[in-house]
């Protein structure tokens, strides 16, 4: 798929590129497109450089050494992403992956094209380091709401999301990404949705949970 400077849109630092840097973006940018699942990035592969999403939703996570996935930011239209490129920022220290969230298009500015334009400019430089410590911020957050926010609230927030993005009260979604979302255990979240099926915040089915009170679970 060809390339345009408008899949550069929301770069702050596109008006600081030279002709000749603009040029050599066009040139080595690619979109790539990754299906609902996909795996688009892991410490185990190649190092990949900076990410755009240009549609859809992905989100990035650590593994436990049991296993067990810790979502720790998602990223949706528009976000852009830099952990993906630890070869080139050496104050990446941790390792992540990067799933595809639902069907999604990536706008990705390549590890060797993104070195030279951050060695050479100092806008583009800035930016990477300002994106940065945003998903430090993320990452921060997260734990935080990992150790002092209940797991109730967590799950009435997780669930409101999906609501909102679908538009519907019945959400079709698994205990086991429930669980995923707010980085609990599946044996948990079933327990917390059963407690809140007693009070009569929300119904549950096979491979799906209606919400009836969405003014209660935002008072979780």
């Amino acid at each position: 798929m060809s390339i345009s400077l408008s899949d550069f849109q929301n770069l702050p630092f596109l008006g600081y590129l030279t002709d000749e840097e603009r040029l050599r973006m066009e040139q080595c940018a690619y979109i790539r497109s990754c299906a609902k699942g996909s795996l688009i990035y892991s410490p185990e592969q190649e190092c990949l450089g900076l990410v755009m999403v240009l549609r859809g939703e992905v989100r990035a996570v650590m593994l436990s050494q049991e296993g067990r996935e810790i979502v720790l930011y998602r990223l949706k239209s528009g976000d852009t992403d830099v952990l993906s490129a630890s070869c080139v920022v050496n104050q990446i220290t941790f390792e992540t992956q990067m799933i595809s969230d639902t069907d999604c298009e990536l706008l990705i500015i390549p590890a060797v094209c993104l070195s030279a334009f951050k060695e050479n400019n100092i806008h583009v430089r800035c930016f990477i380091f300002e994106k940065l410590g945003e998903r430090f911020s993320d990452v921060m957050h997260r734990m935080q709401e990992m150790l002092f926010t209940r797991v109730d609230s967590r799950l009435a927030q997780a669930l409101l999301h999906r609501a909102e993005q679908t538009g519907k009260t019945e959400i079709t979604v698994t205990h086991e990404q429930l669980a995923a979302d707010i980085n609990s255990s599946r044996e948990v979240v079933s327990r917390t949705l059963k407690s809140m099926e007693k009070q009569n915040l929300l119904r549950l089915g096979r491979g799906r949970v209606t919400v009836l009170d969405k003014t209660k679970l935002l008072m979780i």
